[in-house]
């Protein structure tokens, strides 16, 4: 199978309203991860993910058969792309970091200049439960630094490919 090979990228934050999320991906004409800004916090982190994930790709070495998918597999920090999904959009309002691979807007998606979602008290329990982030570790490098342990885990998932 022969890949198309990225280098550019650019990572926007803002919002997207979805009434159908298979119809709404169904309706990009180019290539683009979304990608729930309650999970990964930090628009670092979906950088490093990026990176990451188009390393792979241009390697020959990704696990999906899309780099958009790789994209959210590493921003999750797992192999299994039902667990990836759980990151992506759904239906309602989106707060999003969106890679765009090949394109320079997507249909629906309102920019606002975010680098950081400043979680609250569920949202950290639901990143906690997401990453296998322990009690022990949030306390040790404190709620603020939350950002560095989700990239730890994306950097593991990658040595672990």
């Amino acid at each position: 199978m022969e890949f198309m090979k990225f280098e550019k990228f650019e990572i926007l934050s803002g919002y997207i309203d979805v009434e159908d999320v298979g119809s709404y991906l169904e309706s990009l004409d180019c290539d683009a991860a979304i990608i729930d800004a309650n999970y990964v916090i930090d628009q670092e982190n979906v950088r490093f993910a990026a990176e990451k994930a188009i390393k792979s790709w241009n390697e020959g070495k990704s696990i999906a058969k899309t780099l958009p998918m790789e994209i959210l597999l590493y921003s999750a920090a797992t192999r299994q792309i039902k667990d990836a999904l759980k990151i992506g959009i759904k239906k309602g309002r989106n707060a999003v970091f969106v890679v765009l691979l090949n394109c320079e807007k997507i249909p629906n998606f309102k920019k606002e200049d975010f680098k950081r979602i400043e979680p609250t008290a569920e949202q950290i329990e639901r990143i906690k439960e997401f990453y296998g982030i322990s009690d022990e570790e949030l306390e040790i490098v404190g709620v603020e630094r939350l950002n560095l342990l989700i990239r730890e885990r994306i950097a593991l998932f990658s040595l672990g490919k």
